[in-house]
């Protein structure tokens, strides 16, 4: 949980006199650390990014100016060059506890716990009364399953700072997570009562805690309330965006046109991924905690090193078209070589995010919706194996309307554009099976569950890896998984998961026509 620095800008934002003042005079230090501050403030990281980069290159010896790109950086999902700054930042003025706790943050997402552990005690030590900093040491303690210092320590936070909803939040979440659901609520009930609005966050760990219970058409209503806070906030399906984009990749990748392009003519050195796709709250989590049981495999996580590619690739390849329509270069006799280099820019970027060590040949990537790029990992990674975890359609959704997501052009925040998103997806998915060679393995999540050692053993059949009996207890695998599932991956495997959509029914009912087409042709019943 990141602590917010004391320097960073107050009082009415003012960005675009900033930005005026900036155009006059571009080298102007003070007023581009108060724009990328301001922006940043204002839940805009990718917009402060260019200029807190830019007060970086201003004034490379200025505290200031890491502390800003650190919180970029971090904001955004890059903890390691987050890491980078919080440490020069340290290294250029006398510590705060502010920095300190952000650097903490940073190795917790690593899944450096022990050294976040250590930075938290010290950061508290600097100054005691910060809430956030115990908040963040608390989700650290839960990040290491111990669930009775992480309540230990968030409960401080909260006397500190009664105001702090996320603390009340993650109390709760903890107080479920050991079996006192009604105590959990109370505690949700109490902090919507102090502070009157209501919190989408709050809302879904609400509707959660009362799926759990039983008690599903609350749970429902608690979730389609957190959901329509979220549209109100903005975050609705961009779906002209979604369809337009999909549409361009039928279009472009098609048997024809595929067999012009030339393959990568040398093979990449060092461990190599493994693409865990599949829709969020598919089963990819799991998944990916088996895999990083094996000796062989480390673990990714939701890379974004995909993503990164696909933004850069008209610049890559030199295109004045878009993506896809830029991998066209390839056909030109001096970007032949494009490929590999596109191959190259994905394996830097990731492997400054993977903890890979000694005796790693693969490491997982398993960014949800990842197989809407199928044909691009195809034509980088011809034999990368891709492994697309499958679940009940309207398990997936359902799972979908409990958790905050913003994959998919974030359609998860209704019941509709989420059913219409995964359809889209699939359809794209099986264009791409007719189309062109995939290295592609469908996994069943009910299988998995339900008969875990032949899943298992046919998992690492297809990576060319022997059985490791280890994957079956990935309970015991101490990685902390840092996405949203990453409490049910400390369990063993349990099947209460499956079919749960059957008491969402009538919820569900706006969905079922638009993924009956997938519901059938993945063999699910209706």
């Amino acid at each position: 949980m990141p602590t917010t620095p004391d320097d960073l800008p107050s009082g009415a934002p003012d960005v675009a006199a900033l930005e005026r003042r900036l155009r006059a005079a571009p080298d102007d230090l003070a007023a581009t650390q108060e724009l990328a501050g301001l922006l940043f403030q204002a839940g805009r990281a990718a917009d402060a990014e260019p200029h807190a980069r830019n007060a970086v290159r201003l004034a490379p010896e200025d505290a200031r100016s890491h502390r800003l790109m650190a919180l970029v950086l971090a904001d955004t999902q890059r903890p390691q060059a987050a890491e980078f700054h919080y440490r020069r930042a340290l290294a250029l003025a006398p510590p705060d506890a502010a920095t300190v706790a952000n650097l903490a943050w940073s190795l917790t997402r690593q899944g450096r716990l022990e050294e976040a552990r250590r930075t938290y005690r010290r950061a508290a030590a600097l100054h005691p009364s910060i809430a956030l900093t115990w908040h963040g040491w608390a989700q650290t303690e839960d990040a290491a399953r111990d669930l009775s210092a992480a309540q230990r320590l968030v409960e401080r936070a909260r006397r500190l700072d009664p105001g702090h909803r996320g603390a009340d939040t993650f109390t709760a979440a903890l107080l479920a997570r050991q079996g006192d659901g009604e105590q959990a609520l109370a505690v949700l009930d109490a902090s919507a009562v102090r502070h009157g609005a209501a919190d989408p966050d709050a809302l879904l760990e609400t509707g959660r805690i009362l799926d759990r219970l039983g008690r599903h058409d609350e749970a429902f209503a608690a979730f389609a309330a957190g959901k329509a806070l979220l549209r109100q906030a903005g975050h609705r399906y961009g779906e002209e965006e979604a369809v337009d984009l999909i549409a361009r990749l039928a279009t472009f990748f098609v048997a024809p046109r595929l067999r012009l392009m030339p393959r990568p003519a040398t093979p990449a050195a060092g461990p190599q991924p493994v693409f865990i796709a599949g829709a969020p709250r598919s089963g990819t989590t799991l998944v990916e905690q088996i895999l990083s049981c094996h000796p062989a495999i480390a673990a990714g996580d939701e890379l974004p090193s995909l993503g990164t590619v696909v933004r850069a690739l008209p610049q890559t390849l030199g295109s004045p078209l878009g993506y896809p329509e830029a991998l066209s270069e390839l056909w030109m006799g001096d970007q032949r070589d494009g490929l590999e280099r596109l191959r190259n820019a994905y394996l830097r970027h990731a492997r400054k995010l993977v903890p890979a060590k000694p005796g790693h040949t693969l490491f997982t990537d398993k960014m949800p919706f990842n197989e809407t790029h199928l044909g691009l990992i195809a034509l980088m990674f011809p034999s990368a194996p891709v492994v697309h975890v499958l679940r009940h359609p309207l398990d997936v959704v359902l799972s979908m309307m409990g958790t905050n997501l913003t994959h998919g052009f974030h359609c998860a925040n209704d019941v509709v554009t989420a059913a219409r998103h995964v359809l889209r997806v699939f359809d794209l998915v099986e264009h791409y099976r007719r189309e062109m060679p995939l290295r592609y393995l469908p996994l069943r999540y009910e299988d998995l569950v339900r008969e875990p050692e032949p899943a298992v053993r046919r998992l690492l059949g297809f990576f060319g890896l022997g059985f490791d009996r280890r994957c079956l207890r990935f309970e015991e695998n101490r990685r902390p998984a840092r996405t949203p599932s990453h409490a049910q991956v400390a369990e063993k495997l349990y099947s209460r998961s499956i079919d749960r959509h059957r008491a969402y029914r009538t919820h569900l009912k706006p969905a079922i026509p638009i993924l009956e087409p997938v519901i059938l042709g993945l063999g699910y019943s209706l």
